[in-house]
């Protein structure tokens, strides 16, 4: 993925423009380099990705991990063949549409990265999913656990909206915190890596 500099040291490339221009979520820029650098460095054989979007955070992956085999999720049939034409030519990415929850609950196959970027308010029942379809040393990446950054709020400060999403953002890591191996890096919206074995 060809990126540019710009005058403030910030690297950015034709997809996130893409991204921004078609008004789609995708992983930001830092986001993208981590998946990039853990693929490089864990070479993961079998990835899950759970919502794809158009693809932006599967292309980081397929390009660090090229030997590796990417299944690629999302519900959105739209996104999907974007995400579909932007990967033409790439061999080792499926994409499928499919809600996650949904698709792990019937999956039998075994993932060394699970990817989840994805419907938030669900993402302690993707998460339970996912720990359940990783291989013996498989990680689990989500993205966007700081919940737009109110899980650091008082309730009070927190938007009508997002109120009971933060208590579950902040219940959810709380239960990590003390029961899994993991990380959670300040960058992007939050990400949280959590390890098996």
């Amino acid at each position: 993925m060809r990126s540019n500099r710009n005058i403030y040291g910030v690297t950015s490339s034709p997809l996130h423009e893409l991204a921004m221009e078609l008004k789609t979520p995708s992983v930001e820029i830092d986001v993208g380099l981590f998946l990039r650098f853990f693929c490089k460095t864990a070479k993961p054989v079998n990835i899950l990705e759970i919502g794809c979007g158009i693809g932006v955070s599967t292309r980081y992956m397929a390009e660090a991990a090229p030997d590796a085999r990417i299944t690629a999720l999302d519900h959105n049939h739209v996104r999907l063949a974007q995400a579909r034409e932007i990967a033409v030519g790439i061999k080792n990415i499926t994409f499928i549409q499919s809600e996650g929850v949904e698709f792990m609950r019937n999956s039998t196959e075994k993932y060394d990265l699970i990817f989840i970027d994805s419907v938030k308010k669900d993402y302690p029942v993707m998460y339970h999913y996912a720990e359940n379809l990783l291989t013996d040393k498989g990680a689990v990446i989500m993205d966007d656990v700081f919940c737009y950054g109110y899980i650091f709020c008082e309730d009070c400060e927190i938007p009508d909206k997002y109120r009971a999403l933060a208590g579950v953002f902040r219940d959810f890591l709380y239960r990590i915190k003390y029961t899994r191996d993991h990380s959670i890096l300040p960058i992007g919206g939050g990400v949280l890596v959590t390890y098996r074995g």
